[in-house]
């Protein structure tokens, strides 16, 4: 498949998702204040009250979170140019490439848009919201929707399997297909629930996916050569999650996450300070020795200062040899040296070389 009928193809699925996405929240939503809002006031006013702020406030956060990371540039590699000048050239489009920047095979589905440094806290909190909605609409809505239709509920989510008839012998074709779409939104909520998970965990540990696949393979190799691989992008899981809402304090974390925010992602997306900051830091201190089986020299030991490093998760007691990814190598000469982290300034020399070259 060429290239334009790829990019064709995304677009048409992409719309297509945007369509499915407003239709189906929007009947939801005019559902809740048709149908069940009027049960919910008759049983009891401050339950209702409960639901109508709880209800609006997920609503408002699903509607806000999936508009910005349909509408906001992910951070393409061509507006960062003038920051990206000492990076190498891409050979497909021949811009300067930043780190941890690379192509889409295929661009713009689901969302009609990629997702990358610039609205990735708005595709990953739309996914929180958008579990918590569907799963609140498959159990509350799904029972008060039956009340306010016939006023019992009558029904459970298992019945959806055996019961068809009889459902839609009960409710009408309406409320049958208004039933299998609070059964759709449970299922929904489940499975967003993995990705919510897998996204999660890329950010606990400061991995793209990309670099997520690539890590493994490379802590692999490092195992292997006997070092101990360490990304340089993690600044530890606790300041990993401050750094991608772009909140430090409860406060922030209640205004800028629990409510809509426009608020800009920590940094430029080229350069990392933790990570440069991080090079002069070091107390290098170790014993070059000999390993008899191959007759490389490697050092024992490798002792850190104690300021604060936020490129080294917290949690590793033992003394550790770190290790760049190989994206992240500059064109300067590197030297043999494990203790090398390469970026956007000169590398760090130990005061004793290895013959150990990576």
């Amino acid at each position: 498949m060429s290239v334009r009928s790829r990019k064709l193809l995304a677009h048409s699925i992409g719309y297509l998702c945007i369509t499915i996405f407003f239709g189906l929240t929007t009947y939801i939503v005019y559902v809740y204040y048709t149908t069940i809002a009027r049960s919910v006031i008759n049983e009891s006013y401050p339950k209702f009250i409960w639901h109508f702020i709880f209800g609006n406030w997920l609503m408002i956060n699903i509607y806000f979170n999936y508009m910005m990371a349909w509408l906001t540039s992910p951070g393409y590699a061509k507006d960062f140019q003038p920051l990206a000048t000492q990076y190498p050239a891409c050979k497909k489009c021949s811009y300067h490439k930043p780190p941890r920047t690379h192509h889409c095979r295929w661009c713009d589905k689901w969302l009609d848009n990629c997702v990358g440094w610039a609205n990735h806290r708005y595709f990953f909190q739309f996914c929180c919201y958008m579990s918590a909605g569907c799963f609140y609409a498959g159990i509350f809505g799904f029972r008060e929707y039956q009340i306010g239709l016939i006023g019992e509920k009558r029904f459970s989510q298992t019945n959806c399997i055996f019961h068809a008839f009889e459902i839609l012998e009960t409710l009408d074709i309406v409320g049958f297909l208004t039933y299998y779409i609070f059964i759709a939104g449970l299922t929904i909520s489940i499975l967003l629930v993995g990705l919510i998970l897998w996204h999660a965990n890329m950010i606990m540990h400061g991995e793209t996916s990309l670099e997520r696949m690539l890590n493994v393979e490379y802590r692999q190799q490092c195992s292997q050569e006997g070092y101990l691989f360490v990304n340089p992008y993690d600044f530890g899981r606790l300041e990993n999650w401050k750094i991608f809402f772009g909140a430090r304090t409860l406060r922030e974390f209640c205004r800028k996450v629990l409510l809509p925010s426009t608020h800009k992602p920590h940094g430029n997306g080229v350069t990392w300070d933790g990570f440069n900051v991080n090079l002069n830091a070091f107390e290098k201190q170790y014993q070059p020795t000999t390993n008899n089986n191959n007759n490389n020299i490697r050092p024992t030991r490798v002792l850190y200062s104690s300021s604060p490093m936020p490129n080294i998760p917290f949690g590793y007691p033992r003394a550790r040899t770190p290790i760049v990814p190989p994206w992240e190598t500059s064109t300067l000469p590197r030297p043999s040296s494990p203790l090398t982290f390469l970026g956007n300034q000169h590398p760090v020399q130990p005061q004793h070389e290895s013959n150990k070259v990576l």
